[in-house]
């Protein structure tokens, strides 16, 4: 298992970093892991790197991403994939290539600017993705999707068991609106395993930069391959539009749980703002997947249910690391409880209303 000071050694082993970056080039390795083990290396006389190791949550993980990447390589999605330097599958290790100075979109938007050219690409490249026939990834197993394997107000015991006090009181809750658990039910009856999918597009696993000649931010790749497969393209659009209403809802001072909605005019990171991006994101999706308006329709209101599940899960995250429930926490249910039950609300609230009307 390496750690942070293991990582230029390997690297220097595999002839991956020149002695010369190691020495006098500024190497600087930080350690970003979540799930598993993760590594940013830069130096400035030489390649920056992403590598990644199998960790105790993900063993088969990073090797399932590893295929994928190495399957999916091909004009035009390659431009929105990390490029696979090398991958040890004896150590279980995967390094991808790393643009120079690029960062996520959380980090991207924390400026309060929501960039409609990064949303069109974002919007791009899932299309692309989605159109990329099945049998790409032929003889690569999909991985269970927790929408499906796990719906989080079904969770069985033994998961219960692991979640805090107040994630527990939010499960409780939840299963408390007859109606909200029956339009979830509906909602993994209807999973579909039509295309191929990347089932995690959150925002910190859309890495974006611009080109050293450039003066805007206009490229954007996709990251974090691990729950890749077949699957319901709704999961992919509706988690990256899940993205903008938990950045907004996570920018308003709720301070009562009863009236969530009382202190909305006060988010420091309006939806107004965000709606250009969101109709560019949309629009450049539905361009580029050529699909008909009745596909596209029905594409755009499982995305819709989707977005409300998202939050679902952004909301048991955020009660796993506390004692008791906060009023931020019942927002984030009460607001998903809106969308899975109401779709078309939820189009209007985002902007996409026209969308909505035109794919009817």
């Amino acid at each position: 298992m390496l750690d942070v000071a293991d990582v230029a050694g390997y690297l220097l082993r595999r002839k991956l970093l020149s002695p010369r970056a190691v020495v006098d080039g500024g190497l600087r390795v930080v350690d970003a892991s979540r799930l598993n083990r993760v590594f940013l290396v830069t130096a400035q006389c030489g390649p920056s790197y992403v590598v990644k190791l199998a960790g105790a949550a993900g063993d088969a993980g990073v090797a399932h991403e590893a295929a994928v990447l190495s399957r999916l390589r091909s004009d035009p999605l390659a431009a929105h994939l990390p490029n696979v330097v090398s991958y040890d599958a004896t150590d279980r290790v995967l390094v991808l290539e790393a643009a120079p100075g690029a960062r996520d979109l959380v980090r991207h938007h924390r400026r309060g600017r929501f960039s409609v050219a990064l949303a069109r690409e974002a919007g791009r490249a899932l299309a692309q993705l989605h159109a990329t026939p099945r049998g790409a990834l032929d003889g690569i197993p999909s991985p269970p999707h927790p929408t499906t394997s796990t719906p989080v107000h079904r969770l069985d015991l033994d998961t219960m068991r692991t979640l805090s006090a107040a994630a527990v009181e939010l499960i409780r809750i939840l299963q408390s609106f007859d109606d909200l658990c029956a339009a979830l039910d509906g909602v993994q009856a209807s999973w579909r395993e039509d295309s191929l999918v990347h089932g995690d597009v959150r925002w910190d696993n859309c890495i974006v930069w611009r080109r050293p000649d450039a003066d805007r931010w206009t490229q954007l790749q996709l990251i974090d391959w691990e729950l890749a497969g077949v699957g319901d393209p709704g999961i992919d659009v509706g988690s990256f539009l899940a993205e903008y209403l938990l950045a907004w809802v996570q920018s308003v001072p709720i301070s009562d749980p009863q009236d969530p909605g009382r202190l909305l005019p006060y988010a420091g990171l309006p939806l107004r703002r965000m709606r250009p991006a969101v109709r560019a994101f949309w629009q450049a999706y539905a361009r580029r997947r050529g699909s008909s308006v009745a596909e596209l329709h029905a594409t755009l209101q499982r995305s819709m249910h989707y977005t409300g599940v998202r939050l679902l899960g952004a909301a048991l995250e955020e009660a796993q690391v506390l004692s008791e429930l906060q009023a931020s926490v019942l927002s984030l249910l009460s607001l998903s409880h809106n969308i899975v039950c109401r779709p078309r609300d939820a189009a209007d609230l985002l902007g996409l209303p026209d969308a909505w009307a035109t794919a009817s």
